[in-house]
Formats: C-alpha cells, structure tokens, sequence
C-alpha cells in the first residue's frame, strides 16, 4: 500500500471509528499537560494527527456479540495515534474499568501505529451477565501523553458483532489450540495457556500455537499484553500455514515478573476492517532473574 493509498484507507475507516470513539461517551478530559498538548477534540481530524511521538492512546470499543448462556461479550481495542511512542500503563488509575467487578485481562502495553494505519482491534473482552441493560455501559478509561480519554461499551444493536463467524462474508475465525492434541478456541474471547510458562531474563522462550482455518494461509500476530519489561520477538507478525505444523516465535523478557503475551490471527490483515473474524490467544508467562 503507498502513502496515497494508506491516506484513502485512513480517512475512510480511521476516522470515522475514532470520531465515533471520542463522540460517543466520556471523551476527552484535559490532563496536567493541557499546556503542550492539544486535546483531541481540538484538532483537525486528518493524517496529521498520526506523529511520532507526543499523541495519546485512544481507546475505542468495537462491539459486542451475545453468548449460548445469554451474557453478552463486549470488545475493545485501542489506536495509539504515535509512529514510534509506547506506553506501558498500569492497571489502576490511568487504565481502568469503572465496573471493577467485572473480569478483564486488560492491556498495560500499547504498541506504537502497525503499518498501513491499522489499529489494535478486540485486544481484550468483557463479559455482562444476561440482564445487562440496553442502557448500561461499561468504560475504559486511559490516560497517556496528558490526556485521559474514555469509551463506552453497551449493547446497542447497531454494535453487534457477528461472531466467531460472518455468514454474509463467509468468512469464520481461526480456531486455535495451544496444544496439539488440546481444545480449540475460536474468536475474540481467546484461550489462555493452563499453567505459567516458565523462562529466564534474557533466554528464548518459543511459544507455539496450532491454527486451523479453511485458507491454507493465515496472518499472526505476536505482542506484548503486559508485564514490567520489553519483550522481543524475532518475528512480531507474519503469515503462516494452516495445519498440523504449529505457528511458532521466540520472545526473549528483559526484566523478570509475570507477563501476557497475546496473539492474535486473522485470514488477511485485510479482514480486520469488517470486524470480522479474528482469533485471540494469551500466553501468560512467568520470568526469574
């Protein structure tokens, strides 16, 4: 894709889900650095606004698709509107959920922008119980770069999500196993690896998953979810082969604690702007000195 391209791509799909992201709830509530930064809701919304570093994160909520048991599932991803600016932000009070009660694994790592303008879509889900009210939300709240920025999760029929399958596109997730002869998982809800994996500072940790899907080929993702340092992959994304060959990486951690890493696998990055069908899988890892 060249830069015309990309700029064609951006005004079409970007702006209208981060207008809709800072339009739709809590937007925008200056920080202590009001001074050096413009507040989202003052600047012009055009490529501009993507920088090397200096812009916050903005979290955005992608949709939500019902379950067997009648709860509903509600995803939300993230834009980090910087080129080459990370942020690690810890849960608490700059990236929080104002419905604690609710189980979340949320992100305290935000890549800077992928290339082409994508976003991080469906990083993590919440899960409501049946009787959540058309009405009633559920906020992510992040506060990065000065600027702390809120949205909304419901369960409005406009933002219903097909999943882990699109009928109209004909289109179906990934199915993941994090074991060859292990259960399945397919779609945003994700499978979590059953016992910490255990690794040493600085040593290569190779995580593998197995991927079923109808398309010989399929695109992989490997980040960082949390923990306290960097992690390094030797290949952070990719397409792979479908099959009994499993997708594999080696991530090396340079500070010991516990982390998450999360994969994610699509049949082309393509695919991500239809809101459909992506897999997730998190890896939680255990580092020592």
């Amino acid at each position: 894709m060249n830069l015309m391209e990309s700029l064609i791509w951006y005004r079409a799909r970007v702006f209208p889900v981060l207008a809709a992201a800072l339009l739709s709830g809590p937007a925008v509530l200056p920080g202590s650095a009001r001074g050096q930064a413009i507040a989202l809701d003052q600047q012009v919304w055009n490529a501009e606004v993507i920088r090397p570093r200096g812009q916050p994160v903005v979290p955005l909520f992608d949709g939500w698709f019902p379950n067997q048991d009648g709860s509903r599932t509600l995803c939300y991803g993230y834009f980090n509107l910087n080129t080459e600016q990370s942020f690690d932000i810890p849960v608490g009070e700059r990236n929080h959920l104002d419905r604690n009660a609710l189980p979340a694994l949320l992100p305290t790592h935000f890549e800077p922008l992928p290339p082409r303008y994508r976003r991080r879509f469906c990083v993590f889900t919440v899960t409501v119980p049946a009787g959540f009210g058309v009405d009633e939300t559920v906020v992510w709240t992040l506060s990065s770069n000065g600027q702390t920025l809120s949205v909304p999760g419901h369960i409005r029929p406009a933002y219903i999500l097909d999943e882990p399958r699109s009928d109209g596109r004909g289109d179906i997730a990934p199915l993941i196993r994090l074991d060859p002869d292990g259960d399945g998982v397919r779609g945003r809800n994700g499978i979590h690896s059953r016992q910490p994996l255990q690794v040493a500072v600085a040593e290569p940790l190779q995580l593998r998953a197995w991927i079923e899907h109808p398309d010989p080929r399929v695109w992989v993702g490997w980040s960082k979810h949390s923990g306290p340092g960097e992690v390094l992959f030797n290949m952070a994304e990719s397409e792979v082969a479908t099959g009994s060959e499993p997708a594999t990486v080696i991530a090396r951690f340079d500070q010991p604690g516990d982390y998450v890493i999360r994969l994610q696998t699509i049949d082309s990055v393509a695919a991500f702007e239809f809101f459909c069908c992506h897999s997730n899988a998190y890896f939680h890892v255990t580092v020592t000195d």
